[in-house]
């Protein structure tokens, strides 16, 4: 079954409005207004549900030669579970992607200062108002946030290899892309079905807030029954992961 476009919600709650019959969403204020709605409405459902079709795999980004074991997220990945990095020790062969391993900042900061300056691996890094000590001889092991939530942190890296910084095309890091909206006739919210029907609820309630007289008790209720099936089908996706996640050997190392 084919989601609705977003000119096509557009048009459907402009009717129940009695609103104007449009061809495209440029061609009233009260078109665009409504299209504008349902954005916000989109980003604030994707931010709350927490969606699993929204996590992926990216590249970090490499930052530059005078931070060289700090790199930042890409725009809008956000809830990063887990960093790897390739760990080989040669520049040819397959690559080998190992875990670096989350430290809160105050045990990163404990492990930085343990670090010897006047040790010939190790090295100084200014991360704005803070100066770490890092060491210049193994790939990361530790990774954090320090002073805010774009810049990434390692404890290390190897520049016998990675010779001036930590490498973007070696690392991975496993997160939520918060999707985007743009306001054209044929853009899809990227929602999953289920969802379709609070977002056209939410932004049908809003509009009519903020344009029209008021919702009516119809429009409430749809809004109500909406948002207790997302969450309703959100908690049984939780409890199938849980599932999932008890049935599935740990291969890990140890």
């Amino acid at each position: 079954m084919a989601k609705e476009t977003l000119l096509e919600m557009v048009q459907d709650i402009l009717s129940d409005g009695d609103g104007d019959e449009i061809n495209s969403i440029g061609d009233t204020v009260e078109s665009e207004q409504l299209a504008t709605i349902i954005k916000q409405e989109f980003l604030m459902i994707a931010d709350q549900m927490d969606l699993e079709h929204h996590k992926t795999i990216k590249r970090l980004t490499a930052t530059s030669d005078t931070t060289p074991a700090q790199m930042t997220r890409p725009e809008g990945f956000y809830d990063i579970e887990w960093i790897k990095y390739d760990k080989r020790l040669t520049s040819g062969g397959a690559p080998e992607y190992e875990q670096v391993t989350y430290l809160p900042p105050h045990e990163f900061i404990e492990l930085s200062v343990n670090l010897r300056e006047s040790d010939s691996n190790t090295v100084t890094m200014a991360v704005n108002s803070h100066s770490l000590n890092i060491r210049n001889d193994k790939h990361p092991t530790y990774w954090s946030f320090i002073d805010g939530y774009d810049n990434i942190v390692f404890d290390s890296w190897l520049d016998s290899l990675d010779t001036t910084a930590l490498v973007a095309a070696k690392s991975l890091a496993y997160g939520t892309q918060r999707p985007t909206l743009t306001i054209a006739n044929a853009s899809v919210p990227d929602l999953p079905q289920n969802l379709m029907s609070l977002l056209r609820n939410r932004s049908r309630a809003m509009f009519f807030d903020l344009y029209k007289d008021g919702t009516t008790k119809e429009i409430d209720k749809r809004q109500r029954n909406s948002e207790v099936r997302a969450q309703r089908q959100r908690h049984i996706a939780a409890k199938n992961r849980r599932k999932l996640q008890r049935r599935t050997p740990d291969y890990g190392r140890k």
